[in-house]
């Protein structure tokens, strides 16, 4: 529940005697701390029998400086050291909140018996050492036993959720969330076991937006480095980030002269119980994300995911947008008109104004949080166009006179015979710079591997057994014993089975269904002859995947997109004699859609649906369901803290740990070829990470220089700790097979050897793949090339 504690009611006395021991001058504490030394020393009238004697002037200790209490200096340092303590404790404490697994309760045992069972008996000992040694000397003892003293009961100011949220406002870490009012009635209601008459509130949790925003950029410089990431952005000629695309530049001409940074909203509802049980779908979550795409780092990273509000679906259900949202429309409202004032640096502030870019989600849940038809079945049910259903499921490209616009909008809400797919007038259209006609948003993930993959593999399969090609045993035969790499094992699809293929519906993850699609015609290209027209639709189908998992686009790719989405659409017609779904309809504004916003591979849920599973683990390991928003918004609001807290650069794109540091055989070629002097410059590495890719020793990468070339690396070499190379050897004989989509490569055939900037790259390492015929081949990933076709 709600901590309803106000600020007034905080009591300091805690903090102040944490610091008050080293206040006082030596003579000052001496006289204080005489108590406790005499209490210590109250069960027994003899000196400690002690088996080791400390020698204070064996160690070189002076009676009148014994450890320099007497020096302001050292007490200064002292302080700082106490301080340093205190901000551990912090961290730890956060650290301990961070992880998914533990409750508050959890954390506050954790607590308390860290300091029963580990603290305490080290500081006992500490202090009947000193009794020990330092009897002889009174003052080097009182100075002693106040410190240690000052370490005692660490946890003191966590000790309850009311101190531990106080703390961490008063350091900055967090702030208070809004629990908001979505509806208040009174009911007839049970109470401990009893029928009553009360008052009911439902309620919703907004986050604190406005502080959240603040301190995430103003955390090591975040947002000067921001700015010139954008800056760098600007200047590029390929489509690789939102603020590149026409919707963007749309918004920024609304602001002359001022300072704008994008953000994007998720929406989502997850079931935090167990989904066959009795009570599934009673507490489902809709929980709002957001992030920003113009970070200077990974964005996909989950920890640049933010929580901005949380309700139960239930009542967004019952109660709709208008109350359910109206709260944080508002806030995001004033978030773009007012703008946040943000710390550059030690001297300077800048007005930065955050923009709403995209509201994403899945189908479902874009229409209905944009108040469009939330069912597939209606006449005009797409958000983007006009065209009616019939039309959609026949029309292999784009009706551009069809795409809604603002006019048309207001004219079929004023409509009263015809609404064409719209609810009502959303709420978001409220924020200056947003209107729902204009939020140019796809989702791959569900439309391509949810959908239109489920629809084409399944028939092509069907086909191919009726063409006797292969049965259902050979190909999850092959499927089962596939080398898919050590990247793609965790990703293998499960079992195909007869009636899943007439259901047109694989038993398949989307991630999985990506592995397994790109994987297809290594699986079984084979066994299928090189002019059958449904492998070529499958071809297609996969070329058209390919350009969308790019994370750069040109016009040109964008152009060739649309004719390959137009001829999947009129040969899926043709070849399985069925209807275009909804989900093929989506595809024709693909290409559009690249234009106005990017690429879509860098706007798709799979990085946002990832961050459910943190907020489900924690909801299994608590038993309580009372007021469940509000216990969420406190982890929410925890892990945050700790994101803020942690000594780290967030625009850290470079991970390499020591353990994978290594000895060079070819070091002095390296050496010599990178004209090093300054050898200490130069280090070597089994394995790093770079923008969440990881790279080893071995592994198979791909560079474009007017052709595809395929390099294995043999070293992996960081350049002044920021530079990173890959001494690398080239395979000499590959053979581009466009029946599988791969290169046929000869690992006997290596060439010379060269450095290669990770800049090079065209994409992650790719897997060696040993088709069932013993061929060796290698998929490039994540690019596109006509050159190669």
């Amino acid at each position: 529940m709600m901590n309803n504690h106000s600020d007034l009611d905080y009591d300091h006395t805690t903090e102040s005697q944490e610091t008050s021991l080293l206040n006082y001058k030596p003579n000052q504490m001496q006289e204080i701390l005489l108590d406790n030394s005499t209490q210590l020393s109250s069960s027994s009238n003899e000196t400690p029998n002690c088996d080791v004697i400390f020698d204070i002037n064996k160690h070189g200790y002076q009676e009148n400086n014994s450890i320099g209490f007497n020096s302001t200096n050292n007490l200064t340092q002292l302080e700082l050291s106490k301080r340093k303590v205190h901000d551990l404790v912090i961290e730890f404490v956060l650290k301990l909140h961070n992880n998914s697994k533990f409750t508050r309760k959890d954390v506050l045992e954790i607590q308390e018996d860290t300091t029963k069972l580990l603290i305490d008996p080290i500081l006992e000992s500490l202090i009947y050492f000193a009794k020990c040694n330092f009897v002889d000397n009174s003052l080097l003892y009182n100075n002693f036993f106040g410190l240690i003293t000052s370490f005692k009961s660490p946890f003191k100011l966590f000790t309850t959720d009311h101190l531990l949220f106080k703390t961490l406002r008063k350091k900055g870490y967090t702030d208070k969330v809004k629990e908001f009012i979505v509806n208040d009635e009174v009911r007839v209601m049970h109470k401990k076991g009893s029928l009553v008459v009360d008052e009911k509130k439902i309620t919703g949790v907004l986050m604190p937006l406005k502080f959240q925003f603040k301190t995430f950029f103003e955390k090591k410089g975040l947002l000067e480095k921001t700015l010139k990431h954008i800056e760098y952005l600007q200047g590029q000629t390929k489509l690789t980030n939102f603020i590149q695309g026409e919707l963007w530049k749309s918004k920024v001409s609304m602001y002359p002269n001022k300072t704008l940074l994008p953000y994007f909203i998720y929406i989502d509802d997850f079931e935090i119980n167990n989904p066959l049980g009795s009570h599934s779908s009673k507490h489902s979550i809709c929980n709002t994300y957001y992030s920003f795409p113009c970070l200077p780092v990974d964005e996909s990273k989950l920890e640049n995911i933010f929580h901005g509000a949380v309700i139960k679906s239930t009542d967004v259900k019952t109660f709709g947008n208008e109350k359910c949202f109206q709260i944080l429309i508002q806030e995001l409202k004033e978030l773009e008109v007012n703008g946040l004032e943000i710390q550059i640096n030690e001297i300077s502030n800048l007005r930065v104004h955050f923009v709403l870019g995209l509201v994403l989600g899945d189908n479902l849940g874009l229409n209905s949080f944009l108040d469009f038809s939330k069912s597939f079945s209606a006449n005009f049910y797409c958000r983007i166009c006009r065209v009616e259903k019939k039309d959609c499921q026949k029309f292999c490209i784009e009706n551009t006179e069809m795409i809604r616009t603002i006019s048309n909008y207001n004219s079929d809400l004023a409509s009263s015979s015809e609404n064409r797919g719209i609810i009502c007038n959303s709420l978001l259209n409220d924020i200056p710079s947003f209107h729902v006609v204009h939020n140019y948003y796809v989702d791959i993930m569900h439309d391509i591997f949810e959908g239109v993959c489920h629809y084409c593999i399944s028939h092509a399969i069907i086909y191919f057994i009726k063409m006797k090609y292969f049965d259902l045993k050979i190909l999850n035969s092959r499927r089962e014993n596939f080398e898919y790499g050590p990247k793609e094992i965790g990703n293998m699809p499960g079992k195909i089975e007869l009636h899943h293929l007439n259901s047109k519906k694989l038993k398949m993850s989307a991630r999985e269904m990506m592995t397994f699609i790109s994987y297809f015609p290594l699986m079984v290209g084979d066994l299928i002859p090189d002019d059958d027209e449904v492998w070529i639709f499958l071809i297609n189908l996969i070329e058209i995947i390919d350009i969308l998992l790019c994370f750069e686009v040109a016009n040109p790719d964008i152009i060739l997109l649309q004719n390959k989405i137009k001829k999947l659409n009129s040969d899926y017609t043709v070849l399985f004699n069925d209807t275009l779904k909804p989900k093929f309809h989506n595809l024709t504004h693909y290409p559009n859609i690249i234009r106005q916003s990017g690429p879509l591979r860098k706007l798709w849920c799979f990085k946002y649906e990832s961050n459910h599973i943190h907020s489900k683990i924690y909801c299994h390991c608590i038993n309580s369901r009372k007021n469940i928003c509000i216990t969420l918004s406190k982890k929410y609001q925890l892990k945050f803290a700790y994101q803020i807290l942690k000594n780290e650069e967030p625009t850290t794109t470079l991970s390499a740990n020591s353990r994978h540091k290594r000895q060079s055989n070819f070091k002095n070629i390296i050496y010599e070829q990178l004209n090093i002097v300054d050898k200490s410059s130069v280090q070597f590495y089994s394995q790093l990470r770079y923008k969440g890719t990881q790279f080893k020793c071995g592994d198979y990468i791909s560079v474009l220089n007017n052709d595809i070339h395929i390099y294995k690396i043999v070293e992996i070499i960081l350049l002044n700790k920021d530079e990173i190379l890959f001494f690398s050897q080239k395979l000499i004989n590959t053979n581009y097979r466009s029946h599988f989509l791969a290169h046929e490569v000869d690992l006997s055939n290596l060439g010379q050897l060269s450095l290669i900037s990770v800049n090079e790259l065209i994409g992650p390492p790719v897997d060696l793949i040993r088709t069932a015929k013993g061929i060796n081949m290698i998929k490039v990933k994540e690019h596109y090339s006509t050159i190669a076709f």
